[in-house]
């Protein structure tokens, strides 16, 4: 919760209130259509960021000519995966918190003229998110109304609004963010998440692959074991004996992906491994998120937690397993081709049977 929340609080919000003019509104598609400036507000983490770029690469679609600017935190590593690399967005505005920055952020805002400001709100209703899009001064201010019979607490500043039933449905998160666009008329030009590797880092996964994974003839087999969450986090005992069930059935090489919330999970993978699977050839890489990225989108096959590196890994055209266990995977799980999600029972990822895991990978290793 920001600051402003904290500060706001519900009787706040409901004060607030009467100092906002509430009035939704129906343009025409005609109208919508000649907007030439949007705003889009998209503050989380990695994987909500990751789960909004097929609503982002819409309505970039949909507005080939449009200034489009979005509001983002450091968290969601926006800059990282799109600066100079195919971004959907022209302009990319970092706010993390703070009533003086806040300020600060509306006259940015206001000086980028929007005419139309998209608040997806598939996560939370953030405060501060709406209240950007209100004091953007943009014309059409377009979110939820509610989801699943909870109100939209300052859904007052929004004009074009609706209600969704998205848990009941078991709607995943990328089509929650495109149902939203839907209401201004923008027909989704895709539904799962797309990224691109620059020369750059093309050049650096090839290198590391040289000098890692020397005989060509075998599968590289990547993984992430770890996540910001311990819930969300496989045992490493389960992750080490798939590795060696996969290593005798392939032979294949092993990618290691560590994150910056990853390293008591991997040193200990790494102890398990060396005492008790030796003949088990893997490497581990823990740096910049984009180098990772290109690292893994040459795996043969990616299984991983359910963390934002599982979302990563989704944009790629390489099969990725994702592991879950009190997370729904309906609403997160990797979406695309050669993708599959494993849900434990009893919400408990402790749950996941390794052999489970073992054959559906192989059902996506032509070995």
């Amino acid at each position: 919760m920001s600051k402003i929340e904290k500060v706001l609080g519900d009787l706040g919000l409901k004060f607030y209130k009467g100092f906002v003019l509430e009035k939704d509104i129906s343009p025409s598609q005609e109208e919508l259509n000649n907007v030439k400036r949007i705003l889009v507000v998209v503050r989380h983490q990695l994987g909500d960021m990751l789960c909004s770029v097929p609503m982002l690469r819409s309505i970039r679609s949909h507005y080939p000519d449009a200034e489009i600017t979005m509001v983002t935190k450091k968290s969601t590593n926006f800059k990282e995966i799109f600066e100079n690399n195919n971004s959907p967005v022209n302009n990319i505005i970092l706010y993390e918190n703070g009533l003086e920055k806040f300020v600060e952020l509306i006259k940015t805002l206001r000086g980028k003229k929007p005419e139309l400001a998209i608040v997806p709100a598939s996560v939370i209703f953030s405060a501060t998110n709406h209240l950007m899009a209100y004091y953007s001064n943009a014309k059409y201010r377009v979110g939820v109304k509610s989801k699943d019979f909870v109100k939209n607490k300052v859904g007052y500043a929004l004009n074009i609004k609706k209600d969704f039933l998205w848990d009941s449905k078991k709607v995943h998160q990328i089509e929650r963010n495109l149902d939203v666009i839907k209401e201004i008329g923008i027909v989704p030009s895709e539904n799962y998440i797309t990224l691109d590797i620059n020369k750059e880092q093309k050049a650096f996964a090839d290198d590391f692959y040289r000098a890692h994974f020397p005989d060509t003839s075998k599968i590289v087999i990547g993984l992430h074991p770890g996540a910001a969450k311990e819930k969300n986090v496989w045992p490493q005992e389960n992750f080490a004996e798939l590795m060696k069930l996969l290593f005798e059935r392939t032979g294949a090489y092993f990618y290691i992906s560590e994150g910056p919330d990853d390293k008591k999970y991997i040193d200990n993978l790494e102890k398990i491994l060396n005492k008790k699977y030796p003949e088990v050839v893997y490497s581990k890489f823990c740096g910049e998120l984009m180098k990772n990225a290109a690292n893994i989108s040459k795996t043969s096959l990616f299984i991983s937690n359910d963390t934002g590196i599982m979302h990563l890994a989704s944009g790629f055209n390489i099969p990725v397993i994702g592991l879950f266990g009190p997370t729904k995977a309906y609403e997160w799980g990797p979406v695309g081709v050669n993708k599959a999600s494993i849900q434990a029972q009893g919400s408990n990822i402790n749950n996941i049977n390794i052999l489970s895991v073992f054959e559906t990978s192989m059902s996506y290793l032509s070995v």
